[in-house]
């Protein structure tokens, strides 16, 4: 184990410590924060304000920010001297829209039509209850009879079920990159070593499972680093903000277990990875050789991205459990609310099990092809006859 801790700070050292990646890795966290920080930037003052004047203005004063408060909405009303007073506030930006006598509502403009709805319900309660005490009912038993609850509302898919699509969405593709990137690294440091024949040396006092697994592991440490520090950053900037609140209920959870995801993707493709890496001898046939990788990694984000909008379809369900789409798909499913925990847990299990089998056959084929330097070694050839 001495070796493979060895071989991963070393990677770990020499990449960690590279201009590029601490620049990528501070240019991450700094964009997370940006973006964190927009809702609150860009959402600005919600609170609606009005003025009030007349003979109902003091009733209409207290009922209307408790109705707007039962519509979800932040009101604040100000009692002023006259028809005067209010069209001066409307022309000051003190006020959104003004009551004059209960009958007349000023506004610059289209007035918000959620604010006019909460004005027109007080409005009409108000005429309502005097119009039933003028007929003689009993003024407190009035007041008391025109207090009803507001009518929640329950979404059958769930709430903000879209804003839960586009945040799956958006993970899909940052998983996808954040494991294809580091990808990449493991099979060029496989290919540099074997090309530079430093790998002979390096096999002289190491095994060969000790050398890649190292590599696996220390580019592996960068990478979490590279999705954990910015998401941890956002996490925080959001929550001082409050802009984590714009965030449906427990999608901070779904983030974080997205780190999960991650490690038990890349362990799965950079296996592969530093496998197929170990058949080519020269940096420029890397491509032909993980060809077959990147053509599963593509398939499995285009497949993503199309049913990242449904869900709860068969397909999705069924591909959620089988790796490696399920690094991508099972993270969605969670998104939305779709996967129930065990449902969860099943699919890790499944995903960690198939990412120590490609660790098992990854080792096979790099054990078997790193030391044949020159043309590439072909797969069959591998696994008909040992190295």
């Amino acid at each position: 184990m001495k070796g493979l801790w060895l071989v991963a700070r070393r990677e770990i050292l020499v990449r960690g410590k590279s201009k590029s990646y601490l620049i990528g890795l501070l240019a991450s966290a700094v964009l997370v924060v940006v973006v964190s920080l927009l809702p609150t930037f860009l959402g600005g003052d919600d609170t609606y304000k009005i003025a009030v004047t007349g003979t109902d203005a003091p009733v209409l004063a207290e009922s209307v920010p408790e109705v707007g408060e039962a519509h979800g909405m932040k009101i604040e009303a100000d009692e002023v001297d006259d028809a005067a007073a209010a069209k001066a506030a409307i022309s000051d930006d003190k006020a959104d829209i003004a009551i004059v006598d209960n009958k007349t509502v000023i506004a610059d403009g289209e007035p918000d039509q959620g604010l006019l709805t909460v004005v027109e319900a007080v409005h009409q309660r108000v005429i309502a209850e005097r119009q039933l005490v003028d007929a003689g009912a009993d003024p407190d038993k009035v007041s008391d009879a025109m207090k009803v609850d507001t009518l929640k509302t329950e979404q059958v898919n769930g709430e903000d079920n879209t804003a839960r699509q586009v945040i799956g969405y958006f993970l899909t593709i940052i998983l996808f990159f954040m494991v294809m990137m580091p990808t990449m690294y493991v099979a060029m440091g496989v290919v540099e070593e074997k090309s530079s024949r430093i790998v002979e040396i390096l096999l002289s006092s190491l095994r060969t499972w000790q050398l890649l697994g190292g590599k696996i592991l220390g580019l592996g440490v960068l990478g979490f680093l590279n999705l954990a520090v910015p998401a941890g950053v956002g996490l925080i900037a959001a929550t001082a903000t409050g802009a984590i609140d714009y965030l449906p209920s427990g999608m901070g959870v779904t983030i974080v277990t997205a780190l999960g995801w991650w490690v038990l993707g890349f362990a799965f493709y950079a296996a592969m990875a530093g496998s197929l890496g170990s058949l080519v001898s020269r940096q420029e046939d890397i491509n032909s050789a993980i060809g077959p990788m990147t053509m599963l990694m593509v398939a499995s984000y285009v497949v993503t991205s199309i049913y990242v909008w449904d869900p709860t379809a068969t397909v999705s369900k069924v591909l959620s459990f089988i790796p490696p789409f399920s690094m991508l798909m099972m993270p969605v499913r969670a998104a939305v609310n779709d996967a129930a925990p065990w449902e969860q847990l099943l699919s890790a299990a499944v995903l960690a099990a198939a990412a120590v089998g490609m660790l098992s056959i990854g080792a096979t084929i790099y054990k078997r092809s790193v030391m044949r330097i020159g043309s590439k070694v072909k797969l069959t050839e591998i696994f008909t006859k040992s190295a």
